[in-house]
């Protein structure tokens, strides 16, 4: 039998097209969506047979023996090399190795490799069973390689476009665009618009702390440096469960755990300038790696995060975002002088018309206390200073009132599992408290703690229906602040 090979780094559409019998066999091992033609044509062509085993939960194993049964060969086999390569540097790095040596080597032998495979092998790391702390060191070792790589990324710019000329594929097109060829406005033009701000804020920060250094002055940089959260809270709510749809998982759970690790040493540093300005010296030599850290991040996203978003996200789907954008709040940037986006002004103008259709408010929600038109019910809900979401049974959210605005709620969350919406270390207490609501072994759990310096208070109960079924959970979460003000006059 003659062997044909298979290359795991091409797409699906390209290999269908390279050996046609592929469809009728990829269709049986659970492909059907995917093999139709509009589908092949579409998100065949930016996915692979690894990730498209990712999404539709078909085990790789499965997959490579069923191939081989059918004379062909699977290449593609150097990313289990890699992965054997970041292991060992994982451990090098838990054995107390320097940074510097560790990256030293990683660029020497990865200089050929693309931001892209490098993301795809932590995130097989991760499914390996290695823990999510483990390779999120390896975030602050990666991102060196791609700090020089001008030359062999306009070639590769070069073939791709040439491909999207041949195809005029918008995949295709998508995928050879760097947030230069963006239109203003769009989300990642906006996102980048917030890092260049958030760069000079670093360096006003640096230029503060080798002067003579106005400690009242860098107290307030240091407190203004939170704003980063904004920053951090739409890229994690946006961008990264639209790439888990993809199976894009890896990098955005490696990031997420970084970002956490940002946000919990600003945190500190800020309550203790806050609580006395003098401290400065004692955490002088925690400001500067993380300003450093911040910085890597900025690189991280430009290089990283907006092109696999750009290769993955559909036009449908930046507009969300887009519309999602500004009601999270914009960051270091004034918002109203931002550029808006034409094609997402249009889309989100022709989505408020059908949301406001007249028939969709004419009828009325029967409750046993009275009754009450659709319009009446939100007009009620909108002046409660409360932030509401509800997860249904099957753990999607599917509805949210934002009108407390303690955390950020977007849109597109809406119709996603509860756990992508949270970060990687949350998620296991999210599951067991489900899990707990669901056997009936709590009903309710309530946590008071302050936030960003507010007394929040955050409550968590199970919803069930007249014979005790489950039917999901709510979350309320409720900025005490105005209360205690009242109590203390």
């Amino acid at each position: 039998m003659t062997m044909k090979k298979l290359d795991l780094k091409k797409s699906v559409a390209e290999l269908v097209r390279e050996y046609p019998e592929l469809k009728e066999i990829l269709a049986e091992l659970g492909f059907k969506d995917i093999m139709k033609p509009a589908a092949l044509q579409l998100m065949g062509r930016i996915m692979t047979l690894p990730r498209g085993a990712v999404v539709k939960g078909i085990p790789m194993e499965k997959i490579r023996a069923t191939l081989e049964a059918k004379g062909f060969t699977l290449t593609g086999a150097e990313q289990q090399a890699r992965q054997a390569m970041l292991r060992e540097y994982i451990a090098r790095l838990n054995g107390g190795e320097p940074l510097e040596t560790v990256r030293a080597d990683f660029v020497r032998h990865f200089e050929d490799v693309k931001a892209e495979e490098i993301a795809e092998a932590e995130q097989d790391l991760i499914k390996g069973g290695v823990p999510l702390k483990d390779v999120q060191r390896l975030c602050d070792v990666h991102s060196a390689l791609f700090h020089d790589c001008s030359e062999s990324e306009s070639k590769e710019q070069e073939a791709l476009r040439k491909t999207a000329e041949k195809t005029h594929a918008a995949a295709a097109a998508a995928a050879l665009l760097t947030t230069d060829d963006l239109p203003e406005g769009h989300p990642l033009s906006l996102l980048r618009l917030e890092n260049d701000a958030l760069v000079r804020h670093l360096d006003a920060i640096h230029h503060e702390m080798v002067g003579a250094g106005d400690v009242a002055k860098l107290t307030g940089l240091i407190a203004g440096l939170n704003a980063v959260r904004s920053h951090y809270a739409k890229k994690e709510e946006l961008l990264m469960p639209m790439l888990y749809d993809y199976g894009v998982t890896g990098p955005s759970q490696v990031m997420w755990g970084v970002d956490d690790e940002i946000k919990r040493e600003l945190g500190v540093i800020t309550k203790a300038l806050k609580e006395d300005s003098e401290s400065y010296p004692l955490y002088k030599g925690r400001i500067e790696p993380l300003c450093a850290r911040i910085r890597e991040m900025v690189f991280k996203e430009d290089r990283i995060l907006f092109p696999l978003s750009l290769r993955y996200l559909t036009q449908e789907q930046w507009f969300m975002v887009y519309r999602d954008l500004f009601e999270m709040g914009m960051a270091f940037v004034d918002a109203e002088t931002m550029p808006r986006w034409p094609e997402g002004e249009a889309w989100m103008k022709e989505q408020s018309a059908k949301d406001l259709k007249p028939e969709l408010l004419e009828g009325k929600v029967k409750l046993p206390t009275g009754e009450l038109t659709l319009k009446e019910l939100q007009g009620i809900l909108k002046l409660l200073d409360v932030d509401i979401t509800f997860i249904d049974k099957d753990d999607i959210l599917r509805y949210f009132l934002n009108e407390g605005k303690i955390f950020s709620r977007p849109l597109s969350a809406l119709g996603r599992e509860v756990y992508n919406c949270h970060p990687p270390e949350i998620i296991p207490v999210v599951r067991q408290l489900l899990l707990d609501f669901k056997a009936k072994k709590r009903t309710h759990m309530e946590i008071y703690r302050r936030i960003m310096g507010r007394p929040v208070g955050v409550r968590y109960a199970a919803v069930y229906d007249a014979d005790g079924e489950y039917m999901g959970a709510v979350e309320f979460v409720q900025d005490y602040q105005k209360a205690l003000d009242k109590f203390q006059k």
